[in-house]
């Protein structure tokens, strides 16, 4: 399938050595989410999760203090840099242990307007462990091209460390 021209599409695979039912928890759980879904310097907060088709996911993300330090928080502010910002949207198609599709509005700004992301989770069984893509698709725009491919990479690792373990590059 070929993206529109507004739009980009990222993808990250590694291998988990774990079964799938421990990724599956992870990723349709409050407590699992808000374990691995941000990078370090951010934490999640899920405010709703309802892990069915059709069934709403808003997380709540905000900078950590401490990373940010009253001062660089003080400059965000005065240059209109949100410190803290949403994502809301629902879960799309969901096969246990198998498959997740949610659709997320990202909302940065002010504005009514947000970044929306579709994004996939395959779970694929192997020998000693689990095969996991993550792909996400959504409108092609600075946040998305800046922080894209390295953040999905990223979210990969942390869902391994939050699972104990390292994860694995697919060849």
């Amino acid at each position: 399938m070929t993206s529109p021209p507004n739009e980009v599409e990222l993808s990250a695979e590694r291998w988990l050595p774990v079964a799938p039912d421990r990724i599956w928890a992870q990723c349709t759980t409050k407590q699992g989410l808000e374990s691995w879904w941000s990078p370090e310097d951010l934490r999640t907060t899920v405010k709703r999760i309802d892990p069915r088709a059709g069934g709403e996911l808003v997380l709540a993300v905000r900078y950590v203090p401490a990373m940010l330090g009253q001062r660089r928080e003080d400059a965000f502010r005065a240059a209109g840099v949100p410190i803290s910002f949403a994502l809301k949207g629902t879960f799309v198609a969901l096969e246990p242990k198998r498959k997740i599709i949610f659709a997320l509005t990202l909302s940065i700004d002010r504005t009514e307007t947000g970044i929306e992301t579709v994004t996939e989770l395959d779970f694929h069984p192997q020998e000693d462990g689990t095969h996991v893509r993550l792909h996400v698709r959504g409108t092609s725009e600075p946040h998305m091209l800046a922080q894209g491919k390295a953040n999905i990479e990223g979210q990969l690792e942390r869902l391994a460390r939050s699972l104990g373990v390292e994860a694995s590059r697919m060849p």
